[in-house]
């Protein structure tokens, strides 16, 4: 005797993965063994359930992004400094000043061969 047939979500499946879960945490999400998450994709979809991920998951990155880029042409200062840096390779102003730190590396391995020709062995 056949086991009965899961009703399978798929409205939720794809917010879940929209929101970046991965099909063992959806599949106990639902209450089923992944294998049988897996094998409803192809039979429900025509397509492998790595397939479908990816693609939700792009849809999800896309709104993610939106939202930001909302948030910062609206006015939100941190997201328009996070987004610059992160977009547009903006960052803060460097100190270029040299310091002893700067030197440290080759100031030991001066001291090293000085050492080397001082003491042969």
């Amino acid at each position: 005797m056949a086991r009965p047939k899961v009703d399978i979500d798929w409205e939720r499946v794809n917010e879940l993965l929209e929101a970046d879960c991965e099909g063992t945490e959806i599949a106990a999400h639902l209450g089923i063994v992944p294998e049988t998450l897996y094998r409803r994709c192809e039979l429900d979809h025509n397509i492998s359930f790595s397939k479908y991920l990816q693609e939700k998951k792009a849809k999800g990155n896309s709104l993610l992004k939106e939202k930001q880029f909302e948030k910062a042409m609206g006015g939100d200062s941190g997201m328009l400094v996070w987004l610059g840096k992160n977009r547009l390779g903006q960052a803060d102003k460097k100190d270029l000043s040299h310091t002893i730190k700067d030197e440290l590396p080759f100031n030991i391995k001066l001291e090293y061969r000085n050492r080397k020709k001082d003491n042969p062995q």
